[in-house]
């Protein structure tokens, strides 16, 4: 007749740690997140194609993008915030330098 093990049984530590297993960590955001200045903006998508995260899309640009000091007749570029790693390569690959690497405090700033 087997034994069942009682409430005194010692497991190995590999066999407890394996059963407890830890809750998954949160991600940490980056400190750093792109901004796209629209204005210089010429919807070419560059900085698409070097995101790692696939954080920055293509929207329409204004209709009339002279009256607003738009270059763009192509579209503009926007970056998800909550998704941006700050790993800087699109302001990096930018042809036209309108992308900034700034603080989430700023990011929000400027989106107010």
């Amino acid at each position: 007749m087997a034994e069942s093990p009682s409430s005194s049984t010692i497991l190995p530590r590999e066999t407890v740690q394996k059963a407890v297993a830890a809750p998954p960590k949160k991600k940490k955001k980056a400190k750093l997140v792109a901004v796209v200045h629209e204005e210089g903006c010429t919807g070419c998508e560059v900085c698409i194609e070097f995101c790692p995260v696939d954080c920055i899309y293509k929207v329409p640009g204004p209709e009339n993008p002279e009256e607003h000091g738009y270059i763009s007749v192509n579209g503009v570029v926007v970056v998800d915030e909550e998704v941006c790693i700050g790993c800087k390569l699109c302001a990096k690959y930018c042809p036209w330098e309108v992308i900034d690497m700034v603080t989430r405090e700023e990011a929000e700033t400027i989106a107010a």
